[in-house]
């Protein structure tokens, strides 16, 4: 008899040195060894049943994990699928158009963060035939209060149904049930997911054949990294609504009057609503990367490129001024490029041809960080003698400009940090503990990035002054 030790392995690499995403991945097969749970710092992790458990001999636990050993990577998985069809760049992936633009039909734009590509797309290939059922996050209670937590992946196969999962969801969230459900329920589904996600929908479909049938289309968002359910915690605590009375949230409220990128926070308590600019609550700075999970500072892929579209916030200078969002939308697949195509031809969406230049410098900070500094950060872990997951970038000792080394210390620190200390407010009920114990922390990495600035334009200065003098 062949013992199945792979779901071992995984718990001794993946699970015991923090890098679970809380996927979901290793939970679907039948008779999994693996259940999710949310941890005590608001994160989903996956955690064997029983120490004694023995697995399936037919499923490689490894291989279903994006961050596994022995499991594919993005490149490998992308190449066989859209090389016939695409181009390929090294920091978007493979594609065959890159657009800029929002959606003109309905209430898409409204109802969604940006310019409503995401839920166009899903209500696109609904109404087209070409899925039954789409696969995506939504409020647990959707249909009375959309922005009530939890949030859940579910199966909708309405456009009501799919509008209700039209907002960005920082916050939690794992992918076994819905994708047992798929399982379950015979039809052609779409799914919608992170880079990471959609990596493991990916390796799922490689070693089980009723969702390679069912999953047709695999929708990527655009991803700077998962936030813990501490997060939505924090602003709401800001905001006068404790933990234990946050009802519900929306984290992005357009405001006309100002640009994209300046929208507010909306929380929910027993007590009452509240809204506020973003801007104005600690820990919303996304490159300090408060409440990110260990793994997202592991991963190297921003344009879900595993997926056959991928749609982000398009954070270029001539889109960003436009208050009510501007989407960046990458395709793969040729039938999705056609439904965007076509529908802008009838005047049913407002889109440009970005060019995949344009799209990379949309991203630019968090490529980055994903791309390049990822390698600085696999050589610390590696100094300290510590198992990290293989990546497509190999470690680096140095990054340019020197001082970036500190700026990803500090990140680090901030990541680490903002679970313990927030966890430690709230077992003693005061706020005060988390930010007491973080702002001295981002105030210096805040002083890194400032002078980061002012090096640049010391920088620029003397560069035009020279020629000047030429």
């Amino acid at each position: 008899m062949t013992i199945n030790k792979s779901h071992q392995a995984l718990n001794d690499t993946v699970i015991a040195n923090g890098y679970c995403v809380g996927c979901g991945a290793c939970a679907v097969p039948e008779d999994s060894p693996f259940k999710i749970v949310m941890d005590d710092y608001g994160q989903y992790q996956s955690s064997l049943k029983d120490a004694n458990v023995f697995a399936s001999t037919h499923i490689d636990y490894e291989k279903l994990c994006p961050f596994g050993s022995g499991a594919k990577n993005e490149d490998e998985i992308a190449r066989q699928i859209f090389s016939d069809t695409c181009e390929h760049n090294s920091q978007v992936g493979y594609y065959n158009g890159v657009f800029a633009g929002h959606v003109d039909e309905g209430e898409f734009r409204k109802r969604g963060s940006s310019g409503g590509m995401g839920t166009w797309v899903l209500n696109e290939l609904l109404s087209k035939g070409l899925v039954d059922y789409v696969v995506h996050v939504k409020s647990e209670s959707a249909g009375q209060d959309l922005n009530s937590i939890p949030f859940k992946y579910q199966v909708s196969e309405t456009l009501e149904e799919t509008q209700q999962g039209g907002k960005s969801r920082y916050y939690p969230i794992e992918l076994s049930e819905a994708l047992q459900a798929i399982r379950n329920n015979p039809g052609r589904y779409a799914v919608v997911g992170l880079p990471c996600f959609i990596k493991s929908v990916r390796l799922l479909q490689a070693q089980d054949s009723i969702l390679a049938e069912r999953i047709q289309y695999c929708v990527g968002l655009v991803c700077g990294h998962l936030k813990s359910a501490h997060y939505a915690e924090s602003l709401a605590w800001q905001m006068g609504i404790p933990p234990q009375e946050l009802e519900g949230i929306d984290f992005r409220i357009k405001d006309a009057s100002q640009p994209a990128n300046r929208y507010s926070t909306y929380a929910k308590g027993s007590s009452g609503e509240k809204v506020v600019p973003t801007n104005q609550l600690f820990g919303a700075d996304w490159g300090a990367g408060a409440f990110k999970y260990k793994a997202c500072d592991f991963c190297d892929d921003v344009f879900a490129e595993t997926a056959d579209v991928v749609l982000g916030d398009a954070w270029l200078p001539e889109y960003v001024q436009d208050s009510y969002g501007t989407n960046v939308v990458v395709t793969r697949n040729q039938q999705i490029r056609q439904l965007i195509v076509n529908a802008r031809t009838e005047g049913r969406l407002e889109m440009d041809d970005l060019g995949v230049e344009k799209a990379v410098q949309s991203q630019d900070a968090g490529l980055r960080h994903r791309k390049v500094s990822i390698g600085y950060r696999i050589y610390r872990e590696q100094i300290a003698k510590a198992w990290v997951p293989a990546k497509r970038t190999g470690p680096a000792k140095t990054l340019s400009p020197r001082y970036e080394k500190k700026r990803q210390r500090l990140r680090t620190e901030l990541r680490a940090l903002s679970h313990e200390s927030f966890l430690k407010a709230k077992t003693r009920g005061e706020l005060s503990v988390y930010l007491s114990t973080m702002k001295p922390v981002y105030s210096r990495y805040s002083r890194q990035g400032r002078s980061f600035v002012r090096r640049v334009l010391s920088f620029v200065k003397r560069r035009l002054k020279a020629v000047v003098k030429f």
